[in-house]
């Protein structure tokens, strides 16, 4: 069956050739030439064009578009309802009557309908549609292999008085599913986005224009109060390595902006001015056609602990290795020197028979000799001399302690009863005394119920303890306390989870997890709130020799050895935090007991 076109063309050359004016037919011609135009314009089309009666939406012409979309040949589509072509609009009728355009029932279409909301999409009540002269809808055309998503436009025209409509059916299958991809795609990005570990910031104009989930956690502020920061607002004013944070921060945004990846520590305040240390990775990246950065900040504050861990245990196992043969060496002098003291003490002590003997000989009165040993302080030189050989000889098996292995036998331990002995050992030290009355120190215990046993040499952890409160108790007597303060020395006992570095959980005192029989690590604490200690002097305290006491107080050895104890000896960890002007704490994790099940 030939088109409409076709028909036409037909009868308009007919007309010319059987006309007695033979003047038209130049004009006929060149409409028809521009008709086979026009027609050869629709044919190559991509959208589905047709003609339908105004009043019954009958096909009375279409495209080849038209025709692939409807799956129906040019002969089998014209002449039928419009329902024949797109089965989804059976029963439906547009309202095309008036004259002024107004939206259609779905409202402007500014952008493409999302193809995820409607293949889940309810149809709506039926409700007759606003009246217009143009009415848009999406529908879903079966199709071999795929079903499309076509859009259809459907308009009124009045030709020569006669109505009609014309209907465009856009394939917009691709658009959907790319658009649908797209927003995929970016949904999983999103839940990366969110889920990294790490603190995201995206920066564009020295400002946060976007954080991650984690970002707000580890600053403790929220979204829209990160969003309108710059990330010197988040910094203190001068960078611990480096200068101003505001100059350091120009320059490395410059260098990132310029290609130039940077990978640099920084140091970042939370919300309550809490610094942190972190490691930044900062480089550049293009969306619509604006440079903007990408900030992974990754929190490194207890890996720096951990790395003065390992670095302090390498210092252990070095120092260890030339112990042993620097305490012996020590020792065959320092053993000769005291026994000549002890010879020279008792050979001029009266009443011994071999002494009268020669001094009788001598001519000499030993009386008077002890007499002038007495005047001229000798004796007292003497006795010095004894006691520091006891003191060089107290060093030497210190060193001999930490240079060889511990034989010391295991047993399980309540670690709350090793600690509270350590307090009376504290209460009882002559040296303690001394100095001030440890009785006066107000004793604090927090000791978590359930607590599993530690297996351990007793009398070591007992050596460790008491070393820490003397410690404590030292530095409190060297602080000046405001009126309404006391000294006060808090003893912790609790268990954590995992290695030093990991979080420990939040059903504890102070931070330590309430007692559970599986715990990794039982956890002690010997927080006293005397001077503190600096930076400096926290990252040496457990260096061999290394003292802040005033000389002939302090060997330096007693934190090393109380190191090699629990790290050596029992596979611990010991650790030190200070807040300076307010408080130490040491912190002694001993691995638990483990039960048979």
């Amino acid at each position: 069956m030939p088109k409409r076109s076709d028909e036409l063309r037909e009868k308009l050359i007919g007309l010319g050739q059987g006309s007695t004016r033979k003047s038209y037919y130049p004009e006929l011609r060149e409409r028809i030439q521009q008709l086979e135009l026009f027609r050869a314009l629709l044919e190559s089309a991509g959208d589905g064009v047709l003609l339908l009666a105004a009043d019954t939406l009958m096909v009375l012409d279409a495209n080849g578009a038209a025709c692939r979309f409807a799956g129906l040949p040019w002969e089998t589509l014209t002449g039928r309802p419009l329902a024949a072509a797109f089965p989804e609009l059976a029963g439906w009728k547009p309202h095309l009557t008036g004259g002024t355009e107004r939206p259609s029932q779905d409202g402007p279409r500014d952008r493409a309908w999302p193809l995820a909301d409607i293949l889940h999409a309810t149809p709506p009540p039926s409700c007759p549609p606003p009246v217009g002269a143009e009415e848009r809808r999406l529908i879903r055309q079966p199709a071999p292999g795929a079903d499309l998503w076509l859009e259809l436009a459907l308009k009124r025209h009045d030709i020569g008085g006669t109505p009609y409509v014309s209907c465009i059916a856009r394939d917009v299958s691709e658009r959907l599913r790319a658009e649908e991809e797209l927003r995929e795609s970016e949904r999983k990005y999103r839940a990366l986005f969110e889920a990294a570990n790490d603190a995201i910031f995206l920066i564009r104009d020295g400002l946060v224009r976007d954080a991650n989930r984690r970002a707000c956690e580890l600053f403790g502020r929220p979204m829209d109060q990160l969003t309108t920061m710059a990330p010197r607002d988040l910094s203190p004013p001068v960078q611990p390595l480096g200068g101003p944070s505001p100059q350091q921060e120009g320059m490395r945004i410059a260098r990132a902006l310029a290609g130039a990846p940077q990978f640099f520590e920084w140091t970042h305040l939370r919300a309550d001015g809490t610094p942190f240390d972190c490691e930044i990775s900062l480089s550049r990246f293009t969306l619509r056609g604006e440079p903007w950065l990408i900030a992974i900040i990754r929190d490194v504050t207890e890996q720096k602990k951990l790395r003065e861990i390992m670095v302090q245990t390498e210092k252990m196992m070095s120092v260890g290795g030339v112990a042993a043969g620097m305490a012996h060496e020590i020792n065959n002098p320092l053993s000769a020197i005291a026994q000549s003291a002890q010879n020279l003490q008792r050979r001029l002590a009266p009443g011994v028979r071999d002494n009268e003997a020669a001094a009788l000989m001598s001519g000499v009165d030993l009386e008077r000799v002890q007499h002038y040993f007495e005047l001229r302080g000798l004796a007292k030189l003497v006795t010095n001399i004894r006691e520091a050989c006891g003191r060089a000889a107290e060093i030497v098996r210190h060193m001999l302690d930490f240079a060889r292995r511990s034989d010391a036998e295991r047993a399980e331990c309540d670690l709350a009863a090793l600690l509270d002995r350590a307090v009376e050992l504290a209460e009882n030290d002559y040296d303690l005394k001394k100095r001030h009355d440890f009785r006066n120190i107000r004793i604090v215990r927090e000791y978590a119920p359930g607590t599993p046993p530690a297996e351990c040499a007793a009398t070591e952890i007992e050596q460790v303890l008491f070393n820490l409160l003397k410690n404590a108790s030292q530095a409190i007597s060297q602080k000046v306390y405001p009126e309404g303060e006391a000294p006060r020395i808090i003893l912790r006992v609790g268990v954590q989870r995992g290695a030093p570095g990991m979080p420990a959980g939040a059903d504890g005192i102070g931070g330590i997890d309430a007692g559970r029989a599986d715990a990794d690590y039982v956890r002690i604490e010997v927080e006293d709130n005397g001077p503190g200690i600096d930076e400096r002097t926290r990252v040496r305290v457990f260096e061999p020799f290394f003292t802040t006491k005033p000389p002939g107080e302090g060997t330096g050895l007693g934190l090393s050895v109380s190191y090699f104890i629990i790290s050596r000896n029992h596979g611990g960890h010991i650790l030190v935090e200070s807040q300076p002007g307010q408080w130490c704490r040491f912190t002694v994790l001993l691995p638990a007991a483990r039960r048979a099940a």
